[in-house]
């Protein structure tokens, strides 16, 4: 739990932007159970992960509607609208606790931070999960 509040604390006090999330043809989902559950299918999530996710914090408060853990290190979070993704990307791409790997859709959008807890590669394939999920993927942090 202290190192989710010490890595939210530092994703808002980040300073390199990447490119934001478009929109373009992606995935959307009506709930966190619908994309959890997709997400599940592809990576297979842990059946009671340890920990919280990491909750986005915007200048309005609370980026997302929803967030479920797939892992210790992997979260799945919904999204209101598109501008709270962009914001929430931004957040995360401005991190420089380490490497972040990205996956979004149109509302949704998935977090794996094993390298900037660990400091190890992660193990799972989040790459692919954007294919599969037709998403979009990127490493940032």
């Amino acid at each position: 739990m202290a190192v989710a509040v010490l890595l939210a604390a530092v994703l808002l006090t980040g300073c390199s932007t990447q490119d934001q999330p478009g929109s373009e043809n992606l995935s959307a989902f009506s709930s966190i159970d619908g994309v959890y559950e997709a997400v599940d299918q592809f990576l297979d999530c842990e059946a009671d992960p340890v920990g919280e996710p990491i909750v986005p914090m915007g200048e309005t408060g609370q980026l997302t509607s929803e967030q479920r853990l797939c892992s210790e290190n992997v979260q799945v979070d919904l999204y209101p609208d598109k501008k709270s993704l962009q914001e929430s990307y931004k957040i995360w791409a401005d991190s420089s606790q380490g490497e972040v790997h990205l996956v979004w859709g149109k509302n949704w959008l998935v977090v794996d931070v094993t390298g900037a807890v660990t400091g190890e590669p992660t193990g799972w394939d989040i790459e692919r999960l954007a294919e599969e999920l037709n998403g979009e993927y990127a490493v940032v942090g």
